[in-house]
């Protein structure tokens, strides 16, 4: 399999409605959000298969040198995915375009690709969730131009893809049966999100009852009760999965 095929198979037809030299204000833009917020971001143009953008801490947490005379590309970064994950990303990139495409031109910016993919540094694995939302398009109106935000996995194994929209509806990749499955997302009620931030502050049980007036069995049976919906075992990896599905 060649490197590149692992962005996308998909043949793109038409050319871009902007000139390159109208995304150096956006590019600005996310490197100013970049020092900011000291996030894992990169940019992604899918017609030439490579990065306009990457932020340093993606390069480090690679392994790889920060020089001014050899970019990092898209290649070296794939270099870092696992072998046997590549074709699963080449996967979910096709499948993950071509249901873009599907959603009403006016609708697709609202549409964010997330899936869970293991990077490799020193021969170690790091689980890491990929979040891709579309910020320009083709003349016939595939992606085109795509921002990346990088944040760890609440996950043991890579996968768990899913199309999340703004409006609380989402849909979900099955990596068996090669097939969306469109759902709703269950936001937490109120009790819920309480429960969730005071474990997250490092409350007990016993004072997490008594804050919110309700019993420790209660308090129990909810937090059991999120760890079986989310597929977590911890109170923190809850909270980053709830958090990349946009759940609060």
């Amino acid at each position: 399999m060649k490197i590149n095929q692992s962005l996308t198979t998909t043949n793109f037809i038409g050319y871009a409605q902007e000139e390159y030299e109208n995304l150096k204000p956006l590019i600005e833009i996310t490197k100013a959000f970049v020092r900011s917020s000291n996030q894992y971001i990169y940019i992604i143009d899918f017609l030439k298969k490579d990065f306009l953008y990457v932020s340093d801490k993606i390069v480090r947490l690679c392994g790889e040198e920060i020089d001014g005379k050899k970019r990092f590309n898209y290649e070296i970064y794939l270099k870092h995915v696992p072998t046997e994950e590549q074709k699963m990303l080449s996967e979910i990139n096709e499948k993950g375009l071509g249901l873009f495409h599907t959603f009403p031109t006016n609708e697709r910016t609202n549409y964010t690709l997330c899936y869970d993919i293991d990077l490799i540094r020193n021969k170690k694995k790091t689980l890491l969730n990929h979040k891709l939302t579309p910020l320009a398009f083709t003349s016939n109106g595939q992606v085109w131009i795509a921002l990346c935000a990088i944040s760890p996995s609440a996950h043991k194994e890579s996968g768990h893809v899913l199309m999340l929209h703004t409006n609380g509806t989402y849909y979900e990749y099955d990596l068996l049966c090669h097939d969306w499955g469109k759902k709703e997302i269950k936001r937490l009620n109120e009790t819920e999100q309480e429960i969730l931030l005071l474990s997250a502050r490092g409350y007990t049980v016993e004072e997490i009852a008594k804050q919110i007036c309700k019993s420790v069995n209660t308090i129990k049976t909810t937090k059991r009760n999120l760890f079986k919906r989310f597929e977590t075992e911890s109170i923190m990896n809850t909270w980053v999965d709830i958090m990349n599905r946009r759940q609060i």
